[in-house]
């Protein structure tokens, strides 16, 4: 009875070792995981992310503190390219306001243009100086921060260590549209102000200003494309915020992050919104007669023109 006892010890030892030999590589790993103490910040973070094999092969291989500096890298790669992206957003806002103030000039121009050019000299100046000065004062540069911009450039090698070429190509892309399109307004704002000086120098005593500007044909030529400057300005509003909307989904980063960094109003964009093309963006001319700003003194000098009243003396 003695020797049976034996030899069934060892047996049950026996088949309790091949047991433990055949425990499968996941269970092992499941018991070195569930074994290693991880702070409840990191293991938010892991639950929340989807690289759960990546981020159990940095604790296994530098422990929480690699973790904690790989997260912090993340973090901060992705402040990086929210100020990016929000220095764009903030371009495209100021493009619409110039967009909008053309919008007015284009109003107060059409109509100019629509006078006799015979009958300028019987409006007195005194109602056309806000008139004109809306016409041609305020009209300013574009201009953007070349902070983000200067980060962007000087980081391009980390960048390209996380793998985001498209994304450096996309935003490459709108950073040298945005330099190419501040030297080219740059030169038609210069060009509309060479123009209307030209006209002030020459004036002598006695001539009216609405008549010497509106008798000039380079002026005129000027106030002329104020709809197709117009046009131009919504179509690169629209332009950057297509890119913008392209780098936004390479960096998995919502739409609401980037307008909360460069505090704009809230708005929604549609990610999937196909690029925008110039030619959707051309309009005809306005007409005369849809000018509703300043209309009391555009009445009055139409009156003043068409003989229904005598001007002041």
């Amino acid at each position: 009875m003695k020797k049976k006892s034996t030899k069934t010890k060892k047996s049950a030892e026996k088949t309790k070792k091949v047991a433990e030999n055949t425990q499968t590589p996941a269970d092992y790993q499941q018991d070195l995981y569930g074994s290693f103490k991880i702070p409840k910040k990191v293991r938010a973070w892991i639950k929340e992310s989807q690289f759960l094999a990546t981020t159990l092969s940095i604790i296994l291989t530098f422990g929480t503190t690699g973790l904690l500096e790989h997260c912090q890298r993340i973090k901060d790669r992705k402040l990086s390219a929210m100020m990016v992206m929000g220095n764009i957003e903030t371009f495209a806002r100021q493009v619409d306001e110039m967009a909008e103030g053309m919008s007015r000039r284009d109003s107060i121009a059409t109509w100019m243009l629509s006078l006799p050019q015979d009958s300028l000299d019987l409006i007195p100046s005194i109602e056309m100086v806000n008139v004109i000065n809306d016409l041609i004062a305020g009209i300013e540069f574009l201009t953007h921060d070349k902070t983000a911009e200067s980060i962007f450039s000087n980081n391009i090698e980390t960048w390209k260590n996380m793998e985001k070429f498209e994304f450096i190509d996309n935003v490459g892309t709108c950073f040298s549209e945005m330099n190419a399109d501040e030297n080219y307004w740059k030169e038609w704002v210069e060009g509309f102000e060479e123009s209307v000086n030209n006209v002030l120098e020459n004036l002598q005593p006695g001539e009216h200003t609405c008549t010497k500007l509106l008798q000039d044909n380079v002026f005129r030529q000027k106030i002329e494309s104020f709809h197709v400057r117009k046009a131009w300005l919504e179509f690169k509003a629209a332009r950057y915020r297509y890119l913008n909307q392209r780098s936004m989904k390479m960096m998995d980063i919502d739409w609401e992050e980037v307008e909360a960094f460069a505090n704009q109003r809230e708005k929604s964009i549609d990610p999937n919104e196909p690029e925008p093309l110039q030619s959707q963006f051309r309009t005809k001319p306005l007409k005369a007669d849809s000018m509703t700003t300043l209309l009391p003194i555009r009445q009055r000098i139409d009156s003043i023109i068409h003989g229904k009243i005598k001007p002041e003396p």
